[in-house]
């Protein structure tokens, strides 16, 4: 089932992102602290993503080979576009990883031409193995799963809070990516197994099931704002869309409280709160279908624009940046994206 809200929170993490990066802090005014963690908003796009590719699961291998190739469809082309269009302006020979994503540390994807891909980069080996790790997951219970993926996130989060210099954290962008990616599909899990399709026949008790949901769903959004705009963090964030390993403990747990917040607004697929109903409107969710070609897209196009007219102090340029990234994004998945699709037969 399609879940409409899950495009709007697409939306507003891309949003974010692009602000913490592009937009002039003399300009941010009482957004300065927010903007400061936009790595929260990538955060928040991994559990994301992990939510999702569990609630759409291909249950075959023939499903599997569809999801690699459309998936393929949709990223590659797209991506090196974006590396050549970075190329022509600032010419450097890529290393042969950066060309095929292979790039599992964050300094490394970060030194690529196109350093803006680098959660795409840490995403692709979860893309990659999840549609085979499936039917064995579904084994596991999913109260039992979620469990487990909370268990490993709590660890991994506490390790990189306690020790920014330990060896392991060389890879902490893909160890980090890997458990965010792994308690979305845990939160889809339960949603999907514990509150199922017309488990309330009476209209009644599904109308309360559906308001406390919504109302936990809620709070839970609340309880993560408070986070992002109260918490201090050990030192003031680098404009960058990759993690900073000083990220305090309370911040780092951004992660689990949208991995809840997709768990409650999803239960029974009839979840109704508040924020749900803002992200669920058209105006936001339409936006959510172009985040991909947003992110990738995103640091050629600002470059490209600033050779012309400088934007590091420039609220209106930042806007103008904004709108017509938006539209290339928009016009690459309505006409290129839906071209190849057709071309290959897979729509």
């Amino acid at each position: 089932m399609y879940l409409q809200h899950l495009q709007g929170v697409r939306s507003l993490c891309a949003a974010w992102v692009l602000c913490g990066r592009f937009l002039p802090d003399e300009h941010a005014g009482i957004w300065n602290v927010g903007l400061q963690r936009a790595s929260c908003g990538v955060d928040i796009f991994i559990v994301l993503s992990g939510f999702v590719s569990q609630w759409n699961a291909p249950h075959e291998v023939r499903e599997a080979c569809s999801f690699y190739l459309r998936r393929a469809v949709r990223l590659l082309p797209a991506f090196w576009l974006a590396m050549a269009w970075s190329l022509v302006l600032k010419p450097e020979a890529p290393s042969p990883r950066c060309v095929v994503l292979l790039q599992w540390s964050k300094e490394e994807a970060m030194n690529c031409p196109n350093g803006a891909t680098a959660t795409v980069a840490m995403l692709l080996p979860c893309w990659l193995i999840y549609p085979w790790m499936s039917s064995p997951l579904c084994k596991l219970g999913a109260k039992q799963s979620f469990v487990a993926a909370v268990v490993c996130w709590f660890l991994v989060a506490g390790l990189a809070t306690a020790d920014d210099r330990h060896a392991w954290l060389q890879l902490d962008g893909l160890v980090s990516t890997t458990v965010g990616f792994g308690l979305g599909v845990a939160a889809a899990r339960v949603a999907q197994e514990a509150f199922p399709d017309g488990a309330e026949t009476d209209p009644l008790a599904a109308k309360s099931i559906s308001w406390i949901w919504g109302a936990l769903a809620d709070l839970v959004a609340a309880t993560a704002a408070v986070l992002v705009a109260f918490v201090r963090d050990s030192s003031r964030q680098i404009k960058t869309e990759a993690r900073t390993d000083s990220e305090s403990f309370p911040l780092r747990c951004i992660s689990l409280f949208a991995a809840l917040y997709f768990l409650f607004s999803s239960a029974g697929r009839r979840g109704q709160g508040v924020v749900q109903a803002v992200l669920s409107h058209t105006s936001l969710a339409s936006l959510g279908k172009y985040t991909l070609y947003v992110y990738l897209f995103q640091e050629p196009l600002f470059r490209s624009i600033d050779l012309v007219v400088p934007l590091q102090h420039s609220a209106e340029g930042f806007v103008f940046f904004v709108l017509l990234l938006w539209l290339i994004a928009g016009l690459y998945a309505e006409h290129v994206e839906l071209w190849l699709l057709q071309l290959l037969g897979l729509r």
